[in-house]
């Protein structure tokens, strides 16, 4: 190589080097700076990591990150006046991006005349100690409303009492207001479990104290109506649109039992996803399915091979299955929030009838074999005897 041929040579890659160090000090933050993105992102990661049901914009808006983890609404912004500058926070041309952006969490995640739980946090706050002081003030949050509810309404069936606005109509009816272990009974007929979908969420979305039970139903409803359900809900719901856990049950929101939890459940409080319930509960008690299918055989006095030699009729619906677990666990929970009221396991001992679940499993678009005894003992069998296994001690 000539003596040239190197020079140009190490000229070019001294240029290079410069350009690589000059794209890199371009974008690469100095350590001082806090991007909001960064901590967007690994704010939505920390709730997912702790099997929160979480949503996500992936852009901000007005100034500001958006997110909603289960019943809690999240913003992270630079500037308090909501609206004040329609600037990415992360423009170093409208910001200075030393200042540490805020944190501010509320419930219930949609504001109706005031908030329960107001939380502003340094967006410099360790992951980890922002999901406890979440987890914490939103179970105080609930049990000092709940505390404070005045029962002024009636249940259409069972009679018991509840705050104004925690019964809902699961049929044509106004005047047809249900607690939520009356919704499958017997002597309901006409049910439109669509409308009863929408009021669900309205109520969940801006009532931190809502009824434990109304889980428990979306579970049921979502698990019946499969994937399709969410598209189903957008049709007829106009300008209203299904929240995500009507596709994917596994995002229900589930409220925990106050108090002391049994081991399978202790590290998931105040509430968690279904999917992290199923999976705590499963993880915990891997014989679940097998008991529960001893248990039918005993109810119907069955042995477990048939006369013919083959295996005995199994009554699980998996697909139903893990609505099982979120009743046992709701009725439970409402049970312990509500010592004054009717217990939910009295409710619950003819609480699913066989041509209601059908009728809602109709309407619902469900590939489920609506007539299926199987659908009625996966539940009426199914849910007493995984709260009896959890050690949540139901009033049978």
């Amino acid at each position: 190589m000539t003596r040239n041929r190197k020079k140009k040579l190490a000229i070019r890659a001294e240029a290079n080097g410069t350009g690589n160090a000059r794209a890199a000090r371009l974008h690469t933050p100095p350590p001082n700076e806090v991007l909001t993105a960064d901590v967007q992102e690994r704010l939505i990661g920390a709730f997912a990591a702790e099997g929160w049901p979480v949503e996500n914009d992936g852009f901000p808006e007005f100034g500001r990150w958006a997110g909603w983890m289960g019943p809690v609404g999240s913003t992270l912004s630079r500037s308090k006046d909501f609206g004040s500058d329609d600037a990415h926070p992360d423009d170093p041309d409208h910001h200075d991006l030393t200042v540490v952006p805020e944190l501010t969490f509320i419930a219930p995640k949609i504001p109706h005349t005031r908030e329960a739980m107001v939380l502003e946090l340094p967006g410099t706050t360790p992951s980890a100690e922002i999901v406890r002081t979440v987890r914490d003030e939103l179970g105080r949050a609930r049990a000092a409303e709940v505390g404070k509810s005045t029962r002024k309404a009636t249940c259409s069936l069972c009679g018991d009492r509840y705050p104004t606005g925690h019964l809902l109509p699961s049929t044509e009816s106004d005047e047809l207001l249900l607690c939520p272990f009356c919704v499958f009974d017997g002597d309901i007929l006409g049910s439109h479990p669509l409308r009863l979908a929408f009021a669900i969420d309205d109520l969940t979305s801006r009532d931190v104290a809502a009824p434990a039970g109304w889980s428990a139903v979306a579970a049921l409803l979502a698990c019946a109506g499969g994937p399709e359900l969410g598209e189903r809900l957008n049709e007829v719901g106009g300008l209203r649109v299904a929240l995500p856990h009507w596709s994917d049950p596994d995002q229900v929101w589930v409220w925990l039992p106050p108090d002391d939890l049994p081991p399978a459940l202790e590290r998931l409080r105040p509430g968690t996803s279904l999917a992290t319930l199923v999976e705590a509960v499963e993880t915990a008690h891997p014989d679940l399915r097998d008991r529960f299918r001893a248990q039918v055989a005993d109810t119907l006095e069955e042995d477990e091979d048939d006369e013919d030699g083959g295996s005995a009729p199994d009554y699980l619906v998996e697909q139903l299955w893990p609505a099982a677990i979120c009743y046992a666990v709701a009725a439970a929970t409402q049970e312990r929030e509500r010592p004054q009221g009717t217990s939910p396991w009295n409710l619950l001992e003819d609480g699913f009838e066989e041509g209601n679940l059908a009728d809602n499993f109709h309407q619902l678009g469900s590939t489920l074999d609506a007539e299926a005894l199987g659908n009625v003992f996966t539940l009426s069998i199914g849910v007493p005897l995984i709260a009896e296994v959890l050690g949540l001690k139901p009033r049978f």
